[in-house]
């Protein structure tokens, strides 16, 4: 399975606005990639906890981490509820949705690439845990 695509950046808040970003856009950085729809609540809550998560990186110096929410055309109506407030990335899947396919995402998933954009894990956040993510994010930088 090959883990990439090449979407749009909508949220102005992010360092990538405007830019087609995917995988293979960070080189030599740790991705991280939420699947979630811009509707629903936790979903919503998701999406703040990464961000939180991205600052708490970045306050530790940690600078080569990327994480980018991944929502679907459907949901587009509600972008402003993953924009407002957030500094990540937001990108949105048109329909028929190819890159949640291509991933075999499904609602809250979490998948982790390394530095050189390889596969290593995924997990679903529907049950939010911190440390573990923070942890996996930690454990997949270079030395």
């Amino acid at each position: 399975m090959i883990y990439d695509y090449a979407l749009l950046d909508i949220n102005p808040h992010s360092d990538t606005y405007g830019i087609n970003i995917g995988p293979n856009y960070f080189v030599n950085q740790v991705t991280v990639h939420y699947f979630g729809h811009q509707g629903w609540g936790l979903c919503q809550e998701r999406v703040g906890n990464l961000d939180d998560l991205y600052q708490d990186l970045l306050g530790n110096g940690i600078n080569n981490v990327k994480i980018i929410v991944i929502g679907i055309s459907e949901d587009s109506s509600n972008n402003g509820n993953w924009i407002s407030g957030h500094s990540i990335s937001v990108i949105v899947d048109p329909y028929p949705y190819n890159t949640w396919t291509n991933w075999d995402a499904k609602q809250r998933d979490l998948f982790f690439l390394d530095e050189n954009g390889d596969y290593i894990t995924n997990f679903n956040i529907s049950d939010w845990d911190y440390d573990t993510v923070y942890s996996q994010i930690v454990n997949l930088l270079p030395e």
